[in-house]
């Protein structure tokens, strides 16, 4: 009978041919004496199966989920459904995971009897960009044991924190206790799903060590660029986050009152899809959507979660333009 795994890793695959000989090394570079890997082929159409079958056989303990193309959300919840390890942690397949990282935050958890272990990594660009901290160390340095709110506090207050659940382990009965799960088709599920995480944990710890390179590429799901329709759905994405961000921060109202940054999360965010309107070329669509972000409250959450001078003032210079394109 197969011993109760201390960590599980869960990685949603979707046309990772590319990229999956390399992570399987990543792997076994950990050199973990007690682990299981749930891979999840989210309806490749390339090659990932073939790969898959072929390293599978390499690792102690290996579960194989083949599904239809669902979205990683999906894809991470029905490795989450699966997972048995004590820990559990969600890395993703193009990217570079330092031989040292799972041993360093499974110490940490395991001897600061942890909800949540995280570390420091890098941006890496293919292109001619120098790679950097993801956290700046001067804004961002390792931590004792922190409830997570006072965390996420530290975090958001820095303004360089990136809502990702690749740079950490969750101890796996505290998500099950919680039923925290991600956000079916939900682009940039990250952010609502690291925001209430850390504000229900009780102990997170910190280290600004960088073990993860954070690949930005062409072929990266998060960084494809598109045309008008691609920049509407990215828009309806950031509209949901909003709504969902607002509701986290109504569920811990006693935390988030100490986290002022909660609410400038959420202007910041909708500066972002004004942003995007900017880009959208088609004037219809353009003003549908603004009109959209009327109507649905989307520009009231925006402005009532603006609660500094900068930020009011970057919103109400766009206002008059906003409302005259919408005709409302």
């Amino acid at each position: 009978m197969l011993q109760t795994p201390l960590l599980s890793i869960i990685v949603a695959i979707y046309n990772g041919e590319k990229f999956l000989a390399p992570f399987f090394d990543y792997i076994r570079q950990q050199a973990l004496d007690s682990y299981e890997l749930i891979l999840v082929n989210d309806g490749s159409t390339d090659r990932s199966a073939g790969i898959i079958d072929a390293w599978k056989d390499k690792f102690p303990q290996v579960i194989v989920i083949n599904q239809e193309n669902q979205g990683v959300s999906v894809a991470r919840n029905s490795g989450l459904a699966r997972a048995s390890g004590k820990y559990v942690t969600f890395p993703d397949i193009d990217d570079v995971i330092y031989p040292d990282m799972y041993r360093t935050l499974l110490t940490m958890a395991e001897e600061n009897q942890l909800d949540v272990a995280t570390c420091n990594g890098r941006y890496v660009y293919d292109y001619a960009r120098d790679s950097h901290p993801i956290f700046p160390p001067e804004r961002l340095s390792s931590t004792p044991v922190l409830p997570g709110y006072q965390w996420l506090k530290k975090a958001l207050d820095s303004r360089k924190f990136l809502h990702v659940t690749w740079l950490n382990i969750y101890r796996h009965a505290f998500i099950t206790e919680h039923g925290f799960t991600f956000e079916p088709g939900l682009r940039h599920q990250d952010i609502p799903w690291t925001t209430e995480v850390l504000l229900a944990a009780r102990r997170v710890q910190y280290t600004d060590k960088m073990f993860y390179d954070y690949l930005i590429h062409a072929e990266s799901v998060s960084h494809k660029q598109g045309g008008d329709e691609t920049e509407i759905r990215s828009a309806h994405h950031y509209m949901k986050i909003l709504r969902m961000l607002d509701d986290i921060n109504r569920r811990y109202p006693d935390k988030v009152k100490q986290i002022p940054a909660c609410h400038w999360q959420i202007a910041k965010e909708g500066l972002g899809i004004l942003h995007t309107i900017n880009n959208i070329v088609d004037q219809d669509k353009k003003k549908a959507l603004v009109k959209e972000l009327f109507e649905n409250g989307t520009w009231r959450l925006i402005w009532d979660n603006a609660r500094g001078f900068r930020l009011r003032w970057r919103l109400a210079r766009r206002y008059p333009k906003l409302k005259k394109l919408a005709g409302v």
